[in-house]
């Protein structure tokens, strides 16, 4: 059904907030700054509708809910997150404030398990459940807003029934059943793969875990055998000028020791290049393209413009009837907006509302090394409003600075390539908009 609003309301999207997960699997960790976006939307003197666009919750991070609770209520009675559900229950209650939930593949059980429904619902906050969101305004009825989780262009993460419990895709059996048997223990914080849930897209984990073999191997060379190697070198070569026979001056001696330590950093070299080759040759999945702040290509993108250019139906809403003017989704964690040709010299808005998560993402290196992953925080959504006669499309950033953990290869293989970090404070942005 496509909801009619008036002109004056403002639809907020967001998605992949993933709050909840068994304790070590969380990766939500930014509650403080979703109830400032409230907050802000809350203070519009209009009214709002926030459409939660898929994978708001994350379901497949808890194994077994306690007792007496279901994984939705688990999640709503942690203490740290306290604040936020207080803050989304009242705007829920507030004049003219309306919240619609739509499923992803991680939160995909709200979809058939009641019990989740029913808590979500009595606890006052949320107004409606959805495959999909459609909705236009009063002066451009011919023309949808619409919405979906977006996993349905991902064949890995496509949900065919989402009331049958059992559909499950390949997706959500890595987060279920692979990831949580990674290896433990000091190998594994060497290779920091608790960070594994922030490398997204899916398709680059080959790339990151290689990335991290390679400077590890690299960091441990170092540490273990080249700089004992050369300290002990000096070393003799102090004794044996201290208590030697031959008299050479001291300059002698730090020319030969400078000349032997360079020896050994080309033999290191060529160790090095060689484990270089090794990583490369450990990829077996095409790079991602980025730009220069280590953003993915949504490669989604190129799919939903052919499909909507070519007049199909969104996969969630068979039965719509009328043109699409703005088609957000989430998904794939990477916010975006371009355009599409939707017919008769009209243009239309695809955006991805990003997240709102702390990711791992890709940073060029030198000498073609292998890729070193940055942490940065998305926070992102999408605003959609009518304004002089066109509809107005927005995606916003929260900026936030995120500390870096990179060792000492890494930080050499992208010097003068880190980006710069933004201030604690900083106010949120518009990042890209368009008007159709």
């Amino acid at each position: 059904m496509i909801r009619t609003l008036s002109d004056d309301t403002l639809i907020v999207f967001l998605s992949d907030c993933h709050i909840g997960g068994d304790e070590g699997r969380s990766i939500f960790e930014t509650p403080g700054e979703l109830v400032r976006l409230i907050d802000e939307i809350d203070a519009e003197a209009r009214p709002v509708e926030l459409v939660l666009a898929g994978d708001f919750f994350d379901f497949l991070r808890i194994k077994t809910a306690p007792a007496g609770f279901n994984r939705a209520s688990a999640t709503i009675a942690r203490p740290e997150l306290g604040a936020l559900f207080a803050r989304l229950r009242q705007f829920a209650a507030s004049e003219q404030r309306r919240v619609i939930y739509l499923p992803g593949n991680h939160d995909a059980e709200m979809w058939w398990n009641d019990a989740i429904r029913g808590t979500l619902q009595n606890d006052g906050l949320m107004h409606e459940f959805a495959l999909s969101y459609a909705a236009a305004f009063a002066s451009d009825p011919g023309r949808v807003i619409y919405c979906e989780h977006g996993n349905e262009f991902d064949p890995a993460n496509k949900i065919t029934d989402y009331s049958d419990r059992l559909d499950t895709p390949l997706g959500e059996h890595i987060v279920t059943d692979i990831i949580p048997r990674l290896p433990r223990g000091r190998a594994a914080a060497a290779l920091q793969l608790s960070d594994i849930d922030r490398v997204f897209p899916l398709s680059i984990l080959p790339e990151w875990v290689a990335g991290r073999l390679f400077y590890a191997l690299v960091r441990q060379a170092v540490r273990w055998l080249l700089l004992p190697l050369a300290i002990a070198y000096v070393a003799f070569e102090m004794v044996a000028f201290l208590i030697g026979t031959d008299r050479r001056s001291i300059n002698t001696l730090f020319v030969d020791v400078t000349y032997d330590v360079l020896l050994l950093l080309v033999a290191f070299s060529f160790f090095f290049l060689l484990a270089r080759r090794m990583t490369n040759r450990a990829l077996r999945t095409p790079q991602v393209h980025r730009d220069e702040q280590g953003e993915a290509n949504d490669a989604t993108i190129a799919i939903v413009r052919e499909f909507l250019e070519a007049g199909k139906r969104p996969p969630l809403a068979p039965d719509l009837d009328k043109a699409v003017a703005v088609f957000v989704s989430g998904h794939t964690h990477a916010p975006s907006m371009t355009h599409f040709n939707a017919g008769g010299g009209a243009r239309g808005v695809i955006v991805n509302s990003g997240c709102w998560l702390r990711q791992l993402q890709a940073l060029r290196t030198y000498f073609r090394l292998p890729t070193v992953f940055i942490s940065r925080f998305v926070l992102t959504h999408v605003r959609v409003y009518r304004e002089g006669g066109a509809t107005r499309v927005e995606l916003w950033e929260q900026p936030h600075p995120s500390r870096q953990e990179l060792r000492i290869p890494e930080r050499l293989a992208v010097l003068g390539r880190l980006p710069r970090e933004p201030a604690a404070d900083a106010p949120p942005r518009v990042r890209a908009s368009a008007s159709v």
